[in-house]
């Protein structure tokens, strides 16, 4: 009885040393953010909003492959909350927010990943699209493994989404009603300069209940040179009307010496309208405000790039990109937008974005005015 109790305190007490190192090894990191956002309508009124907050992001340790995180987010007005038009950075009623966005059990076992609860996602048509104060996070299970070499297989269920895209910025809403989303992607990168993909979303009885998507990238080096090909294909399924078949493109060309980088994209909507799904959408031609999906049933879209690494010339950190890209209707009528963005980052932790957007979308529903959004990252 002894010898039994004796190793029964050996084992209890193993357990404790390694909960004990499990809550150790706990890490807390995110960022504070400062976004500043005005809009310029065509009337000449200028609609103004800023909010401060930001992110803290907490993780524990695995105890026998088992962690688990929590992310708590704000966004708190200063001196203004006009939200017309612009990403959204209050909730209902253009109220400041603080939501729990993530909170999730993780499980880590060999090459596979299961995750369950409120988590921030990537893939193609569901992802966090990181524009405001509030990224999008869904609650979700998810599975991901990586048993055969250069490829990942991602499953996941998703039923609830807040964020800057939800229908409710501040507060966890059901995708699809109560039959969610099931998701099935691949992703394989064993071929030399090419990675592909191929994904698969079910959306059981949603007026588009299905979308398949296929996406290929191909980069490479030539001396001075870089250059990149990327195609992708969307088949979205329309319950009560046509499929949509979505056809993009992307070239791109490098001059690794002087740091400039020059692409154009192009897609085009067939038999009906684009759907880009639950955050930014995944398609090439896609700007700050702009998408495929505004230009309706056969649109298409065509975007040219310009983007400049001032690093080559001792400003370390600082990226100057342009972007310029035309919808037009089934009917031929066009929308277009200008975008001048510059990316700053000053250290390992503190970052500056500002966008200037010139966009005349009237022809799609949107609105002719300027837009200038700025906001700022201190990363801990």
């Amino acid at each position: 009885m002894k010898k039994v109790s004796l190793v029964l305190l050996s084992i209890l007490s193993v357990e404790a040393q390694s909960l004990s190192s499990a809550l150790e090894q706990t890490k807390v990191d995110g960022y504070l953010r400062a976004t500043y956002q005005a809009h310029n309508v065509e009337d000449d009124r200028i609609y103004r909003d800023d909010a401060v907050g930001g992110k803290v992001h907490i993780q524990t340790g695995a105890f026998y492959g088992v962690s688990l995180g929590a992310s708590l987010y704000s966004s708190n007005a200063i001196f203004n909350d006009d939200n017309r038009g612009l990403v959204p950075l209050r909730g209902e009623k253009h109220k400041s927010y603080t939501i729990l966005g993530e909170a999730y059990m993780q499980l880590d076992f060999k090459n596979s990943m299961l995750k369950v609860g409120r988590q921030e996602i990537d893939t193609p048509f569901a992802d966090r699209d990181d524009i405001g104060m509030v990224p999008n996070s869904f609650e979700a299970a998810i599975f991901e493994n990586r048993d055969i070499e250069d490829t990942t297989i991602f499953l996941g269920d998703i039923q609830k989404m807040a964020g800057v895209d939800a229908d409710v910025v501040d507060k966890f809403t059901k995708v699809n009603g109560s039959k969610g989303m099931q998701v099935v992607g691949i992703d394989y990168e064993g071929l030399k300069d090419l990675r592909v993909g191929a994904w698969y979303y079910n959306l059981k009885d949603s007026e588009v209940d299905s979308i398949a998507y296929l996406e290929a990238n191909y980069e490479k080096e030539l001396g001075s040179m870089s250059y990149g090909v990327g195609l992708q294909y969307a088949k979205e399924s329309y319950l009560k009307d046509r499929d949509a078949n979505i056809y993009s493109g992307v070239l791109s060309a490098t001059a690794n010496e002087i740091g400039l980088t020059l692409a154009t994209a192009y897609s085009k909507a067939k038999d009906n309208s684009a759907n880009s799904g639950f955050g930014g959408g995944p398609f090439f031609s896609n700007s700050e405000y702009l998408i495929l999906d505004s230009a309706g049933e056969d649109g298409k879209a065509l975007l040219y790039s310009a983007e400049y690494d001032a690093s080559k010339v001792g400003i370390d950190g600082l990226t100057i990109g342009l972007e310029y890209v035309t919808l037009t209707t089934k009917a031929n009528k066009e929308s277009t937008e200008t975008d001048l963005v510059l990316s700053y980052e000053m250290s390992n932790n503190f970052e500056i974005h500002a966008i200037a957007s010139n966009l005349k979308g009237s022809n799609v529903g949107e609105d002719n005015a300027k837009h200038l959004r700025v906001f700022a990252n201190y990363n801990f």
